[in-house]
């Protein structure tokens, strides 16, 4: 291996490294909001709707900014933004300024997603993308269960300090991700910029900067379909995320620990289904990802539709269906959201692409707590997963109506446009 790749090789190890440890930090701090808004499902749905909206507005200018100015930048920008509105959120977690400050936190976790996909898409090649990406994705899964057991641990040592209004988990999550950040700042700190793809012209750089808007995403065919089928898969995947315990509370008479616990699953095991992505797209799909993707969505309505026969066996059958599902949404949302919407658009391109496919995913991600309070009051909780079903069958179709464009000419286009064949420091 020659000195230049095995400086460009360290680099990825750093980056992957770094990325890992920052997404992690961030998602610790996004997932308390749900675990202490508290009981009252009122208040609770209009807290994650303010923030699913910012975080979606932070998604669509996280974008725009890695593109001009950097992922680099724009990770740490959104990474101190959520520091500080968490750190006081350990004092005013509570009323209008509570409320703010979670809108704030929202804004700036929007700002982490697009850059750090940026930051791969420039350093690994298509190709190489699928599996690095499948275990970068273990980050913000098991950050999430962290999130939920430190959430839990600091509500229950700290009970008598909470009547002062001062929630100590708050402040614990702040600093992990101060202690992230900081890590990643120093791995990065000298990070070379990397020259454009051996091959391309300097006229062909001059065209992509020209080309560089948010016109180019808008008019993307691949970009349009992610769009709109994300839109439903992150209603979903952020239904359960939240509001899984009380269903098995409200529905399945579980305890708060007890339904906390068997709620993990969701996420414990779905670790393993961007990992099954990352190895099975390169190895026996290719550039069949949308083919991939709708299989794994008309799975998921399946298991939805059987979820109320599986929960009648007792235990085990819930863990076996809420792990299925897990598996099946982390898979889908990775491959659609990260993998695919990289490879649609040249690196240029990347923050808004990635920003815009996750923006619209984040609205839906808003309307999903307020959804779900009409629907509950008026269904009740024994129905919810019929809505899933409807929710995984339409974007299910929306795949597969883009699977259509998956033939090979196109493809073989893809790839001697957007592949580099070279990294070159």
């Amino acid at each position: 291996m020659s000195i230049k790749s095995t400086a460009i090789a360290g680099w990825r190890g750093r980056i992957f490294m770094a990325a890992w440890i920052l997404y992690a930090g961030y998602y610790i701090c996004r997932k308390d909001v749900g675990v202490t808004a508290g009981d009252s499902i009122s208040p609770l749905a209009v807290g994650l709707a303010c923030f699913g909206a910012t975080y979606a507005v932070g998604q669509f200018v996280g974008g725009t900014l890695a593109d001009r100015f950097g992922a680099r930048y724009t990770a740490l920008a959104g990474a101190c933004i959520s520091i500080v509105c968490t750190v006081l959120l350990s004092w005013h977690s509570q009323g209008d300024l509570g409320l703010l400050l979670q809108i704030g936190n929202g804004f700036g976790q929007g700002l982490g997603w697009p850059a750090l996909l940026k930051l791969f898409g420039s350093w690994f090649r298509r190709g190489e993308r699928e599996r690095v990406l499948g275990w970068w994705s273990t980050s913000y899964i098991l950050g999430g269960v962290l999130a939920t057991s430190l959430t839990m641990w600091m509500t229950l040592r700290t009970e008598g300090l909470e009547h002062e209004n001062f929630r100590p988990a708050f402040l614990l999550s702040a600093s992990i991700l101060l202690c992230a950040t900081i890590f990643f700042y120093k791995i990065t700190a000298h990070l070379p910029l990397l020259q454009p793809a051996r091959g391309t012209s300097p006229a062909d750089s001059t065209s992509d900067a020209r080309n560089s808007s948010w016109r180019a995403v808008l008019t993307n065919p691949t970009i349009q379909i992610v769009s709109g089928m994300y839109l439903f898969l992150k209603m979903t995947r952020y239904t359960l995320l939240f509001w899984l315990p009380n269903y098995l509370i409200s529905n399945l008479g579980y305890g708060v620990h007890a339904a906390e616990h068997t709620a993990a699953y969701f996420e414990l095991v779905g670790f393993f289904g961007p990992l099954a992505v990352g190895y099975a797209v390169p190895r026996w799909f290719g550039e069949r990802r949308m083919t991939l993707g709708a299989g794994m969505l008309f799975s998921l309505a399946f298991i939805c539709l059987l979820h109320p026969m599986l929960t009648a066996s007792g235990l085990f059958g819930v863990v076996v269906s809420i792990s299925l599902m897990g598996i099946l949404i982390h898979g889908a949302d990775l491959l659609m959201s990260g993998i695919v919407v990289l490879d649609a658009v040249p690196e240029q391109l990347h923050g808004r692409a990635v920003g815009f496919v996750n923006g619209v995913g984040s609205i839906g991600q808003a309307l999903s707590p307020l959804l779900i309070t009409l629907f509950v009051s008026r269904l009740g909780w024994s129905r919810l997963f019929d809505l899933f079903v409807l929710f995984a069958l339409i974007a299910a179709t929306i795949c597969a109506f883009g699977a259509r464009l998956e033939h090979p000419r196109t493809s073989a286009l893809n790839r001697s446009v957007l592949e580099p064949s070279d990294l070159p420091l």
